[in-house]
């Protein structure tokens, strides 16, 4: 066997993926039969790794349709996705998050007076502001446009409004390089059992202010 494995070596063909080495070594196998094993296993390991690879590609496709193309965080279908995964398991959690929606209100004008490519800019820094791990969002994410949503625990609906009070503070601190600040309007609503993650969007989108 090991005078075989060198043998393939030398000619380029890794060891089988099917591993014959104990139907090899039974008494009584043919050379015929040993050769009918051998190539079998050398068919069957180009198939592995072309699902390997396949595998790995759909894995990779699944997370690209969850993220942004313009900033680093899940776009809306991947946050809606969590959002409904996190609702699911409020039955057996005692505090109630809650869910901020943060538009950026001047992202529209810093698009007309310096281009597409600083408004992109500027999404990427309220990202970063939002998911500052001083905020401790549980889950966070851009819907598209100008708008973000983020989960935090707070207390109750004062303390959502308080810390998205906070957060439009932070954005105005935060500029651009073109010196200008980000101005942002926040709503929030408290995510209760068996609300859909659409309707908590809604709750807190009639809340933006």
């Amino acid at each position: 066997k090991q005078e075989h494995q060198e043998e393939q070596a030398k000619n380029g063909h890794p060891e089988p993926a099917i591993n014959v080495s104990g139907l090899l070594s039974m008494e009584g196998l043919s050379p015929e039969a040993q050769h009918a094993l051998e190539r079998m296993a050398a068919e069957v390991e180009p198939l592995r790794r072309q699902l390997i690879h396949a595998q790995e590609e759909l894995a990779q496709a699944r997370e690209d349709a969850y993220r942004d193309p313009v900033v680093p965080a899940l776009n809306r279908r991947g946050f809606l996705a969590e959002l409904e995964k996190l609702i699911h398991r409020l039955g057996h959690i005692e505090a109630r998050p809650a869910l901020i929606l943060v538009h950026l209100a001047n992202g529209d004008d810093i698009r007309r007076a310096h281009g597409l490519g600083a408004l992109d800019a500027a999404l990427r820094l309220t990202n970063d502001v939002l998911g500052a791990d001083s905020h401790q969002a549980m889950v966070m994410g851009c819907l598209g446009g100008c708008d973000f949503a983020l989960v935090v625990l707070e207390d109750g609906i004062e303390g959502a409004r308080r810390k998205a009070g906070e957060l439009e503070a932070a954005l105005r601190a935060t500029h651009t390089v073109q010196g200008l600040f980000l101005e942002a309007r926040t709503g929030v609503a408290l995510l209760e059992p068996g609300m859909t993650a659409e309707a908590a969007i809604s709750a807190a989108d009639r809340d933006l202010r």
